[in-house]
């Protein structure tokens, strides 16, 4: 029996800011937030718990079944995948929305500041894990 993997597929955009984020809060005003960081390196990464978990095992030579939501973006991500054996016939694709996304941006320090998108992630819940695998394993 080959592994099923369930949970998130996303691309993380990983940034790098040169200076601290402490430096631009002022005491006393954290109730009246709006700033802006100039980063230095921003990274597009493929990311997602299942989607990461499928890729190694797929390292390893298995043929996992990911099961998971992705948008309208996921095209070249989800053909690398299966060229690397990783069965995508439990992916739901939602051509209206785009995947899931982490942003991380992080100073100096190693503080992050840090928000996510759902995105196409929140429609996960109309895939029925009983019929994806009795279609794959009759």
């Amino acid at each position: 029996m080959r592994p099923v993997v369930t949970g998130s597929i996303a691309f993380d955009y990983l940034m790098s800011f040169p200076g601290r984020f402490e430096d631009h809060f002022l005491p006393g005003k954290l109730d009246k937030i709006s700033v802006s960081f100039l980063v230095d390196e921003l990274n597009l990464r493929r990311g997602g718990c299942a989607a990461n978990i499928s890729y190694s095992l797929a390292l390893l030579g298995e043929k996992p079944l990911l099961v998971g939501a992705a948008g309208s973006d996921f095209g070249p991500y989800g053909k690398d995948l299966e060229s690397m054996g990783v069965d995508l016939s439990g992916v739901l694709v939602k051509e209206d929305v785009l995947t899931a996304s982490f942003f991380a941006n992080t100073d100096q320090e190693g503080n992050q500041i840090a928000s996510f998108f759902t995105g196409a992630m929140q429609y996960a819940r109309e895939i029925s894990l009983p019929r994806v695998v009795q279609e794959r394993d009759p």
